[in-house]
């Protein structure tokens, strides 16, 4: 059998590598390590720390849920407080109005025990007995006392009493609404016993919150 022989005439097909493609390649590999390195770099040099969720207002207690973890960049000029804290910031009263997405900073929680010398007390509320305008927790008011119904035995009705806001206020099913009032201690009963009878309104100072 006859071995074939190669036409000379035709042309060979020679594969050409272009210089400037292998640059590119190459460039591209390099751009994407570093690319690579600069987001492992930023994220390593970041900080967990404390966000607040939503606005908690003064006197309101932290909860956990009001709480997330955040990174931030290292180095910034501010006082956050990282997420290991969040076991201290969780169950204290917020001492001032923490906007809703801001970061937590330090020193602005404390003890929500009660003060010395003071007493919380809850009073229900039909409209018309307080203000319209936005009742925030560390509003200070007077809790005035109302007269009792006509044909009641007439009493001397107690002077008014300071209070302050502690916690939003609630809306009832019925349409009044709840307060906390932190009162002083001596004062606590009376106005329990008024807020019982339906005989409390409140009225806004001057000083609020």
């Amino acid at each position: 059998m006859a071995t074939p022989v190669p036409d000379a005439s035709r042309p060979r097909i020679r594969l050409r590598r272009s210089p400037l493609w292998l640059v590119a390649g190459i460039l591209a590999v390099c751009l994407g390590g570093l690319a690579s390195a600069f987001v492992y770099l930023q994220v390593a040099a970041s900080d967990p720390v404390l966000r607040v969720n939503r606005t908690i207002h003064r006197g309101e207690v932290i909860q956990a849920a009001d709480l997330s973890i955040v990174q931030v960049r290292a180095g910034l000029d501010v006082v956050t407080v990282p997420d290991t804290r969040a076991g201290e910031v969780v169950g204290q009263a917020a001492l001032t109005d923490l906007p809703g997405g801001s970061l937590l900073v330090d020193g602005v929680w404390g003890d929500s025990n009660v003060p010395l010398g003071s007493a919380r007390v809850g009073v229900r509320l039909s409209p018309g007995r307080f203000p319209t305008t936005d009742l925030r927790p560390g509003t200070t008011v007077l809790v005035v006392a109302l007269p009792g119904q006509a044909g009641a035995t007439d009493e001397e009705l107690p002077g008014s009493v300071p209070a302050t806001l502690v916690g939003q206020a609630a809306a009832q099913p019925d349409g009044s609404t709840l307060f906390a009032l932190s009162v002083p201690r001596d004062a606590a009963e009376a106005v329990a016993r008024l807020a019982a009878g339906d005989r409390v309104a409140l009225v806004q100072t001057g000083n609020g919150g």
